[in-house]
């Protein structure tokens, strides 16, 4: 008789566990979908619809000069050291020619144009081939990390 209730003892006792851990991952997913889809402020000089990156970076801490924001307003945008490129930072991190963003179908699509230091997205480094971006995704050139807003 006692060897049937340990045995029923054990098995509560993990399905207690696995409840609570059930639990614990349930408000874990709602905090993040919560932070995901929390409304990032626009600046104002963006308009409405348009996509642009936010500098996380703190500006204080840099060398040299960077923008706040700025906006996706091309189809295609080159950023880089150059003074040719679309975005332009001198930053000696970066390449000359560093990444290349640009609009097809509805995307934006990103892809690093052969950089020393890399391109990271969510901190990950990028392989060779493009990825899609979605609003929240962060991108980390040379110095500066960047929040995509779609």
């Amino acid at each position: 008789m006692p060897t049937i209730f340990s045995a029923l003892s054990t098995i509560l006792r993990y399905v207690f566990i696995t409840i609570i851990y059930l639990f614990i991952f349930g408000i874990i997913r709602m905090i993040f979908l919560d932070i995901k889809k929390m409304d990032i402020p626009r600046p104002r000089q963006i308009p409405k619809n348009m996509a642009y990156l936010q500098l996380l970076t703190d500006k204080k801490s840099l060398y040299f000069d960077v923008d706040s924001v700025y906006p996706l307003d091309t189809e295609h945008i080159i950023i880089g050291r150059s003074e040719k490129c679309d975005i332009s930072i001198n930053d000696l991190y970066m390449s000359t020619r560093h990444v290349q963003l640009w609009f097809e179908d509805g995307e934006w699509y990103i892809a690093d144009l052969g950089s020393t230091n890399g391109t990271y997205i969510n901190g990950r480094k990028m392989k060779d081939e493009p990825l899609i971006l979605d609003s929240g995704d962060t991108i980390k050139i040379g110095q500066l990390e960047f929040l995509v807003v779609i």
